[in-house]
């Protein structure tokens, strides 16, 4: 996910780059896109490593709520307190992996 010390990260390989044209080093050049195509591709290898994570935790957390919700449909078990609030925490979970996801979908939008 690219984040704000990404960010700095990738501009100071501009600038470095830009720096190396002005001196008309293009050894150099070479050495820093090449640097830095593989700091991008290792970026995106661990963006796309955390969002398939993401997916399988979001998996499991709907899997969750709804045998929750099939234990109450079939009378299993009663709607306690505990059950009301395992279903908002893994409610809040769900909207924050959602979240989490979204903008990783976005970031990858960006660049692309």
């Amino acid at each position: 996910m690219m984040n704000h010390q990404n960010n700095a990260k990738v501009d100071d390989y501009l600038d470095l780059y830009l720096f190396a044209t002005k001196i008309d080093d293009q050894e150099w050049q070479k050495e820093i896109k090449n640097n830095l195509a593989a700091f991008l591709k290792a970026t995106a290898d661990r963006d796309q490593q955390r969002a398939s994570d993401l997916r399988v935790q979001l998996g499991y957390v709907n899997r969750r709520i709804l045998g929750l919700y099939q234990q109450l449909r079939k009378r299993n078990v009663d709607l306690t307190e505990g059950i009301t609030n395992e279903l908002y925490a893994l409610k809040q979970r769900r909207l924050e992996l959602e979240a989490e996801l979204s903008q990783i979908r976005e970031q990858k939008r960006s660049i692309s």
